[in-house]
């Protein structure tokens, strides 16, 4: 065991190194001392190692005393995109006043901001009662208030994932009053109960074991100029692009989108309605 965690801690050194060198274009071993928490000599190797694996992709500065990038730079062990480096500044800022760290490969991001929506509540105690749930495959006894009753309930539920609709996290679990496979909101559990050993199959789920396709394009109202740049902002090709998405998720990226499934429809206008929803099915899950 000991080897395989020495042999993955090198793996992840030497993508840190590439990272940086890729976004930043510069690294030295007091990175990845700081990062890692590890020896001068050990940083040391780990460069030495990654020179021997890419050698024509960094140089070495006396008179500032880094490894650079070179103009020819071919990132070998890690396939760098855009939305990772952006993922890393989100997770530097959750690391703000934040006591767990994130460790986020980011040694010197730009300014930055991220628009901030309103805290959604999730009870650290009534969350680690639903990881437990699904870890060790119990029904809950849970008290909660839904949008359609008044007055808050007790229900017995059988939880088996958790996911996420962009702005707030939820559970997914089987409701036994209900007869049926729903979605939960955490803050809205008042009180926890009892559990018990649950009988539900959670591979019952059509919802969340069926994957969709959901093929959107630029809205048929859009001048030209507008399409094009709705093209270009979600890299669509020939007018369209493709997302595969779980089907218990499929009503809340409709709604995030704001997508209007109708092919020939113009009835809202552009300010309102940038994209639209040209075809939806089901795939093979992968």
């Amino acid at each position: 065991m000991e080897k395989t965690n020495q042999k993955w801690g090198k793996a992840a050194r030497l993508k840190f190194i590439e990272f940086r060198l890729f976004w930043e274009s510069r690294i030295n071993r007091g990175d990845l001392v700081d990062h890692f928490g590890i020896s001068v000599p050990q940083a040391s190797l780990d460069i030495a190692s990654y020179l021997e694996t890419a050698p024509e992709n960094v140089s070495y500065d006396k008179q500032r005393k880094a490894y650079f990038a070179s103009e020819t730079f071919t990132p070998v062990l890690t396939d760098p995109k855009a939305g990772d480096y952006l993922s890393q500044l989100e997770m530097a800022r959750a690391e703000d006043g934040s006591p767990v760290s994130h460790q986020s490969f980011v040694g010197t991001p730009p300014s930055f901001d991220i628009a901030q929506t309103p805290e959604r509540v999730v009870n650290a105690t009534v969350f680690r009662a639903i990881l437990r749930a699904i870890r060790e495959k119990q029904d809950l006894q849970i008290e909660y208030q839904s949008l359609t009753r008044p007055q808050p309930t007790w229900r017995w539920v059988a939880p088996h994932a958790i996911a996420s609709d962009g702005f707030r996290w939820h559970f997914r679990a089987y409701c036994h009053e209900r007869k049926d496979f729903l979605d939960f909101i955490f803050g809205r559990i008042l009180q926890l109960g009892s559990t018990r050993e649950s009988e539900v199959d959670s591979a019952a789920d059509a919802g969340w074991h069926t994957m969709m396709e959901l093929k959107i394009g630029p809205h048929p109202s859009l001048d030209e100029a507008h399409r094009r740049a709705i093209e270009l902002d979600y890299a669509m090709i020939d007018g369209a692009a493709t997302m595969r998405i779980r089907k218990a998720l499929v009503r809340y990226m409709k709604k995030r989108l704001g997508l209007i499934a109708n092919i020939s429809g113009a009835e809202a206008s552009q300010s309102t309605q940038q994209i639209y929803l040209i075809s939806e099915q089901q795939v093979e899950a992968q």
